[in-house]
């Protein structure tokens, strides 16, 4: 899972992660934070009826960002949300509620941008299909390469995702603590580990970075609290997670070398 220098756009096939989103209860001061740890470029968008901001490395587009109003929970904090591509949004929506998930919102249309629908799978975690966009995804440091269940039922996750997406799932001996790699016909998609912890189920998303230790201490000095300390991944790389000055949970990982020499697609 190791990650090149500069930013690449490369083609989304259906059960590709293909967006990241932050839900903000304050844009403004997210915006600050990710643009100065990521080197993030922002530009707000408001053609839709409701201001959007766009994320941008070097030009290419990374990620967006909503603001939370007064529609969505006072108890429901920030948090960083992913969207699968699918062939066609309302049949994959369709599917939901029969394999133990809920279509939470949509299908519906996000302006000429294309069509999507927000489900929560069976052990509570929230995700987004979507159809349209450019079909492209970034790719290199400072763009999101990796998206992982945390979930308090991993058999029933699994059964859920593989079915919904045509994923396949095996287990991973990279860590003491159970791990499966969903695969995405031969490319990794994402993977998934048991919660130990009080909390809800969720996806984590993972930004690429040179070096984690730095960009940790980087997130630190911006007001960010960590949760899970740089660590090694043994054979893949090194990671940390930590929560932003907003409230959001996010990781940072940095791959066993600057240039991906693995087949996988991990976006």
């Amino acid at each position: 899972m190791a990650m090149q220098t500069e930013i690449t756009m490369n083609p989304i096939s259906s059960g590709t992660f293909c967006w990241n989103e932050l839900a903000s209860r304050d844009t403004e001061a997210s915006g600050e934070f990710y643009c100065s740890l990521f080197g993030w470029e922002s530009e707000v968008d408001d053609c839709s009826g409701m201001p959007y901001t766009l994320f941008k490395k070097d030009g290419h587009p990374i990620g967006g960002m909503m603001q939370m109003d007064e529609n969505w929970p006072a108890d429901v904090p920030s948090y960083w949300g992913c969207y699968v591509a699918v062939d066609d949004v309302d049949a994959t929506a369709e599917k939901v509620a029969a394999l133990g998930g809920e279509v939470c919102c949509g299908p519906q249309d996000v302006g000429t941008e294309g069509r999507f629908a927000a489900i929560v799978d069976p052990t509570g975690a929230h995700i987004n299909i979507f159809k349209g966009g450019d079909g492209m995804n970034p790719w290199g440091h400072g763009s999101f390469c990796w998206n992982e269940l945390l979930t308090t039922d991993m058999h029933a996750a699994d059964a859920f995702y593989t079915s919904l997406f045509g994923w396949t799932s095996e287990a991973s001996h990279t860590s003491e603590e159970p791990y499966s790699v969903f695969k995405n016909g031969e490319d990794w998609a994402g993977g998934m580990m048991n919660m130990h912890w009080e909390g809800t189920p969720a996806w984590l998303c993972y930004v690429s970075v040179a070096d984690v230790d730095l960009t940790t201490s980087k997130a630190v000095e911006l007001g960010a609290t960590v949760c899970f300390e740089p660590a090694d991944i043994p054979g893949i790389g090194r990671f940390s997670v930590f929560t932003d000055p907003v409230g959001s949970t996010i990781a940072l990982f940095t791959g066993l070398s600057e240039s991906c020499d693995c087949d996988c697609n991990c976006s």
